[in-house]
């Protein structure tokens, strides 16, 4: 069961057409609009509940209420929604499996109260609380020595303080509804789950030395739904500056208006994706094409560089080819991965408040400049098959059958699929 959000839901299906392929049966509670397209790719799937479906981010406005309380408010909103529809989901497909995204807390709670194993699944930055590195959510730059970190284990200890008067407080208060034990710590859920796969990679994340054993990572997926070619993409002549807008609403439309201006007179073609805003509000001269969707690696391809948001997503397609970025956060996790792109050299970070088309055009020169070290990070970054670690991993977990918390996960050796049982995963 996924969130509604397609940053969430597109980076495991390739992990679930895996474990299809390997004799599992599998069932995907999403978003309503995917719903007929993974039914195409041979997957059983259904719509989340509109109450669940429907929900906006918290932040599309932009006003970016990042404080605990509104933060820990967005993050339960759905909370008792998510755990009545999987509960009675797994009463309907009696399945031997479930798995659950990372922001999806009440589908968490279902999956530990059902007494089957589980796992989840992050295709961002975990939310643990970590000494071995800055703590998500605050844009800070990874640095190695004595005193960043002392700085990073501070702050984290400074943070996980405050959210455990928070959000552990109003998330325990759901929990004992639910029947379930109290937490000590507000990441206690994940840790509590057999299974955490990271879908994340460097140079955007490392293993942390206090993460829990049952994390596992297992790098991005460069999975994207099918779509069919643009033939204005083919007919392009010269080099093409790719503009991203966020899939999921928010108040990023400054990004690819900014960037249209920016652009206009350089001979370089701006392709941009409006995501989730529509693209006829926006005005595109005769070097640009504006589209609200197209597939990305028909634009990468020939891309000379990204702009973004920020997005996991397009961000890991990008570092996996060796183009630079300028990533512009806008909110959520964007600003860590700014932050880590940046420090890598591979890209250039540039505040939203105060771009202008003058410092975004400054930005794309400085980016280019960098292109030797995107294609030397490109050459580094994990390569693809996740997908076969992730299934690997969750078939371990079924047959080891660990469904209990609070004791140590222990990896067995990799099960292959031939000597893999059929399961039914949910």
């Amino acid at each position: 069961m996924t969130s509604p959000a397609r940053g969430v839901m597109y980076p495991i299906v390739e992990t679930l057409l895996e474990l299809r392929d390997r004799g599992h049966d599998i069932h995907m509670i999403t978003i309503a609009d995917e719903v007929p397209m993974l039914r195409g790719l041979g997957l059983s799937a259904s719509p989340l509940p509109p109450e669940i479906d429907e929900a906006l981010p918290g932040d599309w406005r932009g006003d970016d209420t990042r404080t605990p309380n509104s933060l820990t408010d967005r993050l339960l909103s759905r909370i008792d929604a998510e755990f009545t529809h999987l509960t009675a989901a797994v009463a309907d497909h009696r399945p031997d499996m479930i798995l659950t995204d990372v922001v999806a807390t009440g589908a968490q709670c279902a999956a530990e109260a059902s007494g089957l194993p589980w796992a989840i699944w992050s295709a961002t930055f975990l939310p643990l609380f970590t000494t071995d590195g800055p703590p998500i959510g605050l844009g800070l730059t990874p640095r190695d020595g004595r005193l960043p970190h002392l700085r990073d284990a501070v702050i984290a200890h400074a943070a996980q303080g405050i959210w455990d008067v928070t959000f552990r407080r109003k998330f325990n208060r759901a929990r004992r509804g639910f029947g379930l034990p109290e937490l000590r710590h507000c990441d206690g859920v994940i840790r509590r789950a057999p299974l955490v796969l990271s879908l994340c990679g460097a140079p955007l994340e490392r293993p942390r030395v206090d993460w829990p054993p049952s994390v596992t990572m297992v790098g991005p997926s460069l999975w994207a739904p099918p779509g069919d070619r643009d033939p204005r993409i083919d007919a392009i002549d010269g080099p093409i500056a790719l503009v991203t807008c966020s899939t999921e609403l928010q108040a990023d439309q400054t990004l690819a208006t900014t960037a249209l201006e920016a652009l206009a007179g350089t001979g370089m073609h701006a392709v941009v994706t409006t995501g989730a805003l529509d693209p006829d509000q926006f005005v595109a001269g005769p070097d640009a094409t504006v589209v609200r969707f197209l597939p990305h690696e028909q634009v990468l391809d020939r891309a000379s560089v990204v702009i973004s948001h920020g997005g996991m997503g397009i961000t890991q397609k990008a570092l996996a080819r060796g183009i630079p970025m300028v990533i512009a956060p806008f909110g959520r996790d964007q600003r860590d991965v700014a932050a880590r792109v940046d420090a890598a050299g591979s890209g250039v970070r540039i505040e939203p408040r105060s771009m202008t088309a003058r410092s975004l055009r400054d930005a794309v020169s400085t980016a280019l400049g960098r292109r030797d070290r995107a294609r030397q990070i490109a050459a580094i970054a994990p390569a693809q098959g996740s997908a076969d670690r992730a299934a690997t991993c969750i078939e371990t977990t079924l047959h080891s059958g660990t469904a209990s918390v609070g004791t140590v996960f222990t990896r067995a050796e990799p099960t292959t699929s031939a000597g893999t049982a059929a399961s039914n995963m949910l």
